[in-house]
């Protein structure tokens, strides 16, 4: 009780008392229309208004629920691909070998695992994002050793070349990322430890927001922004909110070109 009244906004107060305000004023002339009764119409209303915001209750409830569920889910997936991401070619290969049964293994090549039936899973967390080269060399590693199904594992690849790689001849290519890698495999271990939870309720200084407000690169945007408002600011009557706002848009451009970034700070994108 204590933490729904801590919660408890103002908004969403008017926000509920709107809702069945709103509602009660359209049940209550549509049943006293019908019933030709007050008493009757009020009874039939409050009983409407009551199962209607028990429903929207259970929604809600099951709704906050699964996105608890979604959220502690991706925040895991996210937390386990960074630690694999991290750990060596050797720790990789190992992990993934022993979601098989080594007799069912042939050999290890760099990082192929090739089992006896033909077929080979490719484990390839050196980055984030892997490059085109990366499958080709893994997809003619394959090929000279006579595989014919091949399962790459990565973070993230660029989405034409899964599309052409998997359409492939002579060879089955899938190419699993980070979401079938946590589904088919890591899921399948117990948790990693977290090392790259982000702090809960944080957020962006002031500071911050300025410095990502005045970057150089949205000067185009606040430029033509600014002229598309100044242009409507000739044509509309009362335009004293297009001057200003042109004004701003041409300020903020301004800033964003005269801003100097800190040479010793690297950009992560």
């Amino acid at each position: 009780m204590k933490n729904y009244l801590k919660n408890l906004r103002f908004s969403n107060v008017v926000d509920f008392m709107f809702f069945n305000l709103t509602l009660f004023l359209i049940f209550f002339a549509w049943t006293r229309f019908i019933f030709k009764s007050v008493t009757i119409a009020l009874v039939l209303t409050f009983s409407l208004l009551i199962a209607i915001n028990i429903i929207k209750s259970i929604r809600h409830y099951l709704k906050s629920n699964k996105t608890a569920s979604l959220k502690i889910k991706t925040s895991d997936l996210e937390n386990r691909m960074l630690v694999l991401l991290c750990k060596s070619e050797l720790e990789q290969i190992d992990l993934f070998t022993s979601f098989y049964d080594k007799e069912k293994i042939e050999c290890i090549i760099e990082n192929l695992i090739i089992f006896k039936d033909s077929s080979a899973i490719s484990v390839n967390f050196s980055q984030k994002k892997e490059p085109q080269e990366s499958f080709l060399k893994t997809i003619y590693k394959a090929r000279i050793n006579n595989i014919n199904k091949l399962i790459i594992l990565c973070y993230e690849g660029n989405k034409q070349d899964k599309i052409f790689f998997e359409n492939l001849k002579d060879i089955n290519v899938s190419i699993y990322e980070k979401e079938e890698v946590y589904t088919k495999f890591l899921i399948k271990k117990p948790s990693f430890e977290n090392y790259f939870e982000v702090k809960s309720g944080s957020k962006i200084k002031f500071k911050q927001l300025l410095t990502l407000s005045i970057d150089k690169s949205k000067a185009k945007g606040y430029f033509f922004s600014g002229l598309l408002i100044f242009f409507c600011s000739l044509i509309v009557r009362y335009n004293i909110y297009y001057v200003i706002m042109s004004s701003i848009m041409f300020l903020l451009a301004l800033l964003c070109v005269r801003h100097k970034e800190n040479p010793n700070v690297t950009k992560i994108k």
